[in-house]
Order: C-alpha cells, then sequence, then structure tokens
C-alpha cells in the first residue's frame, strides 16, 4: 500500500529538500518505488532531478489548471534513479496559493488529485512531498494529502519553538478537517554531536517527543554541500561518506515506522 509522507517545516534551511531528494535516494536502493512531488515553488528538488522549462507543465497543472483532466503518470518525470519518478514544480506554483484561494475545498484539492489518480499512485511504495517552508495553503494541501509529515530541525531554539506552532495546526487540521496524517517523526539534521546545543536540543526533543524523535541524525558535512552544488544526491556523489549513511539509518526507522 502506497504511503504519503510530506517533509515540513515553516523555517527554511533546516535541510527538508536535500532529506527528500536523499531519503528518496535510500529508499530506491532498498528497491522500493518512489514518487516525488515538489510542492515548493522554489522547485530545488526538481532542478536536482529534472531539466523541465518554466514552460513546461508541472504540478501547478494538476492543482489549479486541470481542464484536460491531465494525470499524474502524464506529468510525471523519470530521474537519474531507478524506481525515483517526479512530479516537478515550476515558477506557476508561486502563484498557486492565489489561484486557490476561493476553490471549494482548497484545503484537499492535492489529496483530491492523488485520488482521482489512484491507479498511478498505487504503482508506488512511497510518495514523498517536499513542502515549501511555510504553514500557507500549499502545505497544507500537502499535510491533508499525507499518512504521515516528517520534520527536519536544526539544533536551535527557533527551530524547537516552531515545532510547537506544527503541531497545533495539524491537530487544527485533524479537528476541523478530520485529517489522518499523523507525525511519522523529528530527525535533526546539520548535526556536529559533539556540540552542546545539538545534545541540549536533542535530549529536550526526546524528553518532549519521545514516540516522535528520530535516533538517527545527519551529520553536517562539505559532502552535502558539494552534491547539492552538482546537482545530486550525496548517496551518488559521495556513498561512503557520513551523512549518506546517516540517511541509509534514517530511512530504515522510516522504514520500520511507515
Amino acid at each position: 500500500m502506497t504511503k504519503t509522507i510530506s517533509f515540513v517545516n515553516q523555517k527554511g534551511g533546516v535541510g527538508k529538500t536535500t532529506s527528500v531528494i536523499n531519503i528518496a535516494a535510500c529508499l530506491a536502493e532498498q528497491n522500493a518505488s518512489v514518487l516525488i512531488i515538489d510542492m515548493d515553488p522554489q522547485g530545488n528538488t526538481t532542478q536536482v532531478y529534472s531539466n523541465i522549462t518554466d514552460d513546461d507543465d508541472s504540478i501547478y497543472n494538476l492543482l489549479v489548471n486541470n481542464r484536460n483532466n491531465t494525470s499524474i503518470n502524464s506529468l510525471k518525470k523519470s530521474t537519474y534513479i531507478n524506481n525515483v519518478d517526479l512530479l516537478p514544480s515550476n515558477v506557476l506554483l508561486s502563484s498557486a496559493e492565489l489561484d486557490l484561494a476561493n476553490k471549494e475545498n482548497r484545503e484537499s484539492i492535492l489529496k483530491n488529485v492523488l485520488k482521482n489518480n489512484q491507479k498511478d499512485c498505487s504503482k508506488y511504495d512511497y510518495i514523498l512531498v517536499d513542502c515549501q517552508p511555510s504553514l500557507g495553503l500549499l502545505t497544507i494541501n500537502s499535510i491533508m494529502a499525507s499518512d504521515y509529515i516528517m520534520v527536519p530541525l536544526h539544533a536551535d531554539i527557533f527551530s524547537l519553538t516552531g515545532l510547537d506552532l506544527l503541531t497545533q495546526t495539524l491537530s487544527k487540521l485533524q479537528t476541523i478537517f478530520e485529517s489522518n496524517t499523523t507525525i511519522l517523526g523529528f530527525f535533526f539534521t546539520q548535526v556536529n554531536k559533539k556540540e552542546t546545543l545539538f545534545n541540549e536540543a536533542y535530549e529536550l526533543c526526546s524528553e518532549t517527543y519521545p514516540k516522535e524523535l528520530f535516533k538517527s541524525c545527519i551529520t553536517t558535512s562539505t559532502s552535502i554541500d558539494q552534491a547539492n552544488a552538482t546537482g545530486q544526491s550525496v548517496i551518488h556523489l559521495s556513498p561512503q561518506a557520513n551523512p549518506s549513511n546517516d540517511y541509509r539509518e534514517l530511512t530504515i526507522e522510516l522504514m520500520k515506522k511507515a
């Protein structure tokens, strides 16, 4: 059964897109089939996995302008990784929140898109959704369409404070829209395990969210910067680097929980 997971954090620069890219690669190593949906207007995941232009069709067409009954199968792009496909973003997605504002059931449009394309979606073991760094309408759509959310964190007070807002938002969605989306877990990125700040943050998070906190952490490394700069996953550029092994361990945890 297909499992849909949104990667969410209203704070930018926490490694959300990097995590989607590398967890997809790790799932493929485990012979799982993956569809990535790029719901971030910045389109960084799309830039890594595809060479589409702003003139090409994207997830925007399914959300806003689906006049010709466009299907996921017709829009998806193959990537350089076997078993990983992509529903790309483009610049039009920047206006999607305004375009969707007056639509009926505007919070559930992506959910309905996936439901209407159930045959296409059922080919995948996992659907990973890369969300924009906000809790706006696109992110709400992503959460509503998902079985789970995963939250990458930095070891700083702002990230931990933002967790409260995110959990409150999810609780409201569960109440108002009867959403069944649950938090799969939080994980720390760009970690130096020798730093006092990280150890204090990890301890605080483990006390507050003992069931949700993943044991695996993604260590900081120039290999991630190099991978991002060259448009690759660190799994493929530096397969034996510490972050590559960290992402593999995190993926195994994910597969056990979801």
